[in-house]
């Protein structure tokens, strides 16, 4: 599936939920950072993966993981480099056990309820800042 299918798919909450991994998700994330301005695609995020979640029956979307995923891939695009490049050049953004995340969270504080609700800071060194902030 080409870019733009995928991300056709996404939007239009046809993607079939097998095929809605956790690389879709760092993906779908690339994809918009490489088209957008980065708060545009913040919430293009937001509120793509809470409408799609909603239109597979799943509530689990997780504010702290969304937001600091976003941050994290954000600061990481390059122009010009194609999603395998970034897949392969940025190995630990696609570990399910949120190792990219890890350097900024303690596990307990990642998943905790609160965090889950609402975006928390994290408790082991500042996310970087979406770029043009």
């Amino acid at each position: 599936m080409t870019d733009d299918e995928f991300l056709a798919a996404f939007e239009a909450c046809t993607l079939p939920r097998p095929e809605w991994t956790h690389e879709a998700h760092v993906r779908m994330a690339w994809l918009y950072f490489t088209r957008l301005p980065a708060a545009a695609a913040a919430d293009r995020i937001r509120v793509g993966i809470r409408r799609y979640n909603a239109s597979v029956g799943s509530d689990g979307y997780h504010e702290t993981i969304t937001v600091a995923f976003a941050r994290v891939i954000a600061a990481r695009v390059r122009g010009g480099e194609s999603f395998t490049d970034f897949r392969d050049r940025e190995p630990d953004l696609f570990d399910r056990k949120s190792s990219a995340l890890l350097r900024y969270y303690s596990d307990t504080l990642l998943h905790s309820p609160a965090a889950k609700l609402e975006f928390v800071e994290p408790d082991r060194e500042p996310l970087p800042d979406y770029p043009g902030e």
